[in-house]
């Protein structure tokens, strides 16, 4: 069965956007492949995780602002959109999909086929927390503290434990931590 997985870049004081949904900060992640060769070997790059994904599930803001992006990062990876306004996608790899946490999981799930599903929104994120669903998080911590902005887990109704799988340096100050809910 497919794994629900969340890999996000995020602040040091946990936020994955800045205010106006600011992504500018975002350059402590490498992208150069000079420089991911610098990075530790058990950082997953974003090109090897997407190889092991079979569709991509994003919430409605998280597609307004990568879809403004010059370039689409996702590829040809079918992409799910939740959101309950219309969408008119530029990309045909691009749809709508509506329910609540359980029913777009099971939804994607049965897309992905035996690749991963990649969950990616703050509010789908919490939501899938929250209902225990996801197998899997991969977080970059940038090294820099916003102070405002759109908060990864704020606002969990209850705690959640993590256990830290492992945790590897990125060239240029980043560091990846892998890890999954505790049982």
């Amino acid at each position: 069965m497919s794994r629900v997985r969340v890999y996000l870049a995020c602040s040091l004081d946990g936020f994955i956007a800045g205010e106006d949904d600011d992504l500018s900060w975002l350059g402590g992640v490498p992208t150069d492949p000079e420089e991911l060769a610098r990075s530790s070997p058990g950082a997953l790059t974003f090109d090897r995780f997407l190889s092991q994904v079979g569709v991509l599930l994003m919430g409605r803001r998280t597609y307004d602002v990568v879809e403004r992006f010059e370039d689409w990062l996702y590829g040809d990876l079918p992409v799910q959109v939740a959101t309950t306004r219309p969408l008119s996608p530029r990309l045909p790899t691009v749809s709508a999909v509506q329910g609540d946490i359980h029913a777009l999981i099971q939804g994607a799930r049965q897309v992905a086929g035996d690749k991963d599903v990649y969950l990616d929104g703050g509010d789908l994120v919490r939501q899938a927390t929250l209902a225990r669903l996801v197998d899997d998080y991969v977080l970059t911590f940038i090294p820099v503290v916003l102070g405002r902005g759109l908060p990864l887990f704020a606002g969990l109704p209850e705690r959640r434990e993590l256990e830290i799988l492992s945790s590897a340096p990125f060239a240029g100050g980043a560091l990846q931590v892998h890890a999954r809910l505790r049982a």
